[in-house]
């Protein structure tokens, strides 16, 4: 069958428009508006971060390297749990004499290597730590066992004081009946400087009692 030239021509006109169309259709579908591409492009802003990382002290613990014996055990453990000694108080009278806020002042220090106090604290802290312990208990095991050496419950210092009032197993401002020191009860304090042994004598605390010539006398 034969077609004229002229039929022919419009057919091709007609299946060039078709084709026009149909590319136009196309790109219309896949044009979208920058409101819509926002929408639909995957966000790559990061996520909030949340810290799991527990605030260190910013205070170093000495290396325990130079020491030996118990001495040494208690300046591993303080380096083992900072976060921990740093919650805790030392009832040895250093607030006084070193003015120490915290167990953990005794280690930054060479004063923990003298105080048999601040050793056995430590010692205990990390014990407790290890087993699951929460800082409350082992607040309150260190604040029962050594409060009643502490020798300046008459006046005691600002930093025992702070103390009180926001350890979380009592807080408050004063002391517990528990923790109260008994003047007329034997408390034990080193036999000399070093030496780990101990014997009973009647004055409280490990840095020199109430009559030491260092204590800095509170004001009235």
């Amino acid at each position: 069958m034969m077609f004229s030239p002229i039929f022919s021509q419009s057919c091709s006109k007609l299946l060039l428009g078709l084709v026009v169309i149909t590319t136009m259709s196309g790109c219309a579908e896949k044009t979208v508006t920058p409101g819509q591409a926002s929408q639909k492009e995957p966000k790559n802003a990061p996520d909030p971060t949340v810290s799991t990382t527990e605030k260190k002290p910013t205070k170093e613990v000495l290396s325990a390297e130079p020491y030996v014996g118990k001495v040494k055990m208690s300046y591993m453990a303080a380096k083992a749990a900072p976060e921990i000694c740093e919650k805790l108080f030392c009832y040895c009278g250093c607030d006084y004499t070193d003015e120490h806020a915290s167990l953990l002042d005794c280690f930054t220090s060479d004063h923990g290597v003298d105080c048999y106090i601040c050793q056995e604290a430590a010692i205990m802290a990390l014990k407790m730590k290890r087993k699951g312990e929460t800082l409350s208990n082992i607040q309150k095991a260190v604040d029962l066992r050594w409060g009643k050496i502490y020798p300046f419950f008459e006046q005691p210092s600002a930093n025992i004081k702070r103390y009180w009032a926001t350890r979380l197993w009592a807080p408050g401002k004063e002391p517990t009946a528990a923790e109260k020191h008994d003047d007329n009860a034997a408390s034990l304090t080193p036999t000399m400087a070093g030496d780990n042994s101990a014997e009973e004598k009647k004055t409280p605390g490990c840095c020199g009692g109430k009559n030491a010539d260092k204590v800095a006398k509170p004001a009235r």
